[in-house]
């Protein structure tokens, strides 16, 4: 089974180049957009894009040519002194570590927890963790070994300090909190995106890797195992362990759960398809060149307070199938136009491997519950 996750994340990623390039080409799309204007939100002038309009439960048919139709009323203004009233619009940036502005103040956002939940198969149970991410600057004492097998002690180095805590409410063999802290000597936006950021196994070599990463330390029920590279600040050192590693091998399927359906959400590039639309109006549209299609819709859906902060929310639903790539999705999720990551996922992504015929569908949701906003 880990071997075949592994293969779904490598087919996620796959799937993300090929759609993000395709996108902006001579493919066939349709797009409706319907303003629903409000007593605060009128304008004498409005523009209406139409175009032959479905729903996600309806089926596209791939075409070769591109079909727009734009029809455009104004309301001539009756004095010279009317003014219009501008709609009001807001963008989404999907995955991108970017501050927050809440009413006119600017915060960079420091931390979140989330509810998830992964089923890695249509005949497993779901398992139910809840993870806390957080990042901060402080200091670390590293080491290194010499060539003669001596310690070396560099010191305490200033670093960037990502840290995860992974706590099971329904596990495979997680009995406890994990907790993962990686530290780095530059900020990192997969770092913070993610779980954790896999090329932390680079400083397993024997020279440690040539990147920002200083060292990573697992925690688990009393027990640790922590790794300083050196080779991020000196070239002949290498790697220091120091600690028990054996426990980890025990958690590998828990893990690599947690990680797979994560790339899988994080990696969908269907969120683009409505990152340059403005997503405090009513909208749908489809998409398809032939080989790939997905059906897309959004809408407002009110106001969510989270850890004090009061958010607009967008509800967001797709389907997706693609033909080279065997991946099919289907889901629904809400998210905030002002903060990078949605806040709410909940969807099936599936495989099938085009020489065995051997399929895998991965189901996985997450809630966010809290997020941790640094004023600057």
């Amino acid at each position: 089974m880990m071997e075949k996750l592994f293969a779904f994340a490598l087919a996620i990623l796959v799937f993300g180049v090929a759609i993000s390039g395709c996108i902006g080409g001579t493919q066939t799309e349709t797009y409706s957009q319907k303003p629903s204007p409000s007593p605060s939100e009128t304008s004498p002038h409005s523009e209406t894009t139409t175009s032959p309009e479905t729903t996600p439960s309806e089926t596209t048919t791939p075409e070769t040519t591109t079909t727009h139709q734009e029809t455009t009323t104004t309301t001539p203004q009756e004095t010279p002194t009317q003014t219009e009233t501008p709609v009001e619009t807001a963008y989404w940036s999907p995955w991108s570590y970017e501050n927050v502005k809440i009413d006119g103040e600017e915060y960079k956002v420091t931390g979140y927890k989330l509810y998830y939940k992964i089923r890695p198969s249509p005949d497993s149970e779901i398992y139910e963790y809840e993870i806390e991410k957080s990042v901060e600057k402080t200091r670390v004492r590293v080491f290194g070994r010499s060539m003669t097998g001596d310690k070396v002690d560099l010191g305490e180095k200033d670093v960037y300090e990502y840290k995860t805590i992974i706590a099971p409410i329904k596990s495979i063999n997680m009995e406890d909190k994990l907790t993962i802290r990686f530290w780095v000597t530059a900020e990192s936006e997969d770092m913070f995106l993610y779980p954790w950021n896999i090329g932390w196994a680079g400083v397993l070599s024997p020279m440690g890797s040539s990147g920002d990463i200083v060292g990573v330390e697992f925690e688990y029920m009393g027990e640790k195992f922590t790794i300083t590279n050196p080779s991020a600040f000196r070239n002949d050192l290498f790697p220091y362990f120091e600690g028990n590693s054996d426990w980890i091998s025990d958690l590998n399927d828990d893990l690599v759960n947690i990680y797979t359906g994560w790339v899988a959400m994080v990696n969908l590039a269907l969120w683009s398809a409505w990152s340059d639309k403005n997503v405090l109006v009513p909208q749908h549209g489809t998409w398809s060149d032939g080989m790939h299609s997905w059906e897309w819709s959004t809408k407002p859906d009110g106001e969510t307070v989270i850890s004090g902060f009061k958010f607009r929310v967008i509800k967001a639903e797709w389907k997706y199938t693609g033909g080279p790539e065997s991946i099919e999705l289907s889901g629904s999720g809400k998210f905030a136009p002002e903060i990078f990551m949605p806040l709410e996922v909940n969807g099936k992504f599936s495989s099938r491997d085009p020489d065995t015929g051997e399929e895998i569908v991965i189901y996985g949701a997450y809630r966010l519950e809290e997020i941790k906003l640094e004023k600057i």
